[in-house]
């Protein structure tokens, strides 16, 4: 069954080698079908007159357990609204 969300591309890079071998990379970021964790996935081919090479990896992580992790190692950021002096 097909992924309902569509990845965001956060990298894609094409490389054409001297010895007329191609590198392609993808990293991607989507939500997954549940919509309870994070997907990144990594996507590399290399073409060369041997044949083709690929390889993907995926890593998960629950949101919440992100949000968690964001909140207690990121960098506050206050905002408040009080009288004008």
């Amino acid at each position: 069954m097909p992924c309902e969300n569509p990845s965001m591309i956060l990298e894609q890079r094409l490389v054409k080698r001297a010895n007329a071998a191609l590198h392609c990379r993808e990293t991607s970021l989507r939500l997954s079908d549940q919509g309870d964790e994070l997907v990144l996935s990594r996507y590399i081919e290399h073409y060369s007159h041997e044949g083709v090479q690929w390889v993907e990896s995926k890593h998960r992580v629950r949101v919440s357990a992100l949000l968690k992790w964001m909140i207690s190692h990121g960098e506050p950021q206050t905002l408040s609204q009080g009288k004008e002096c």
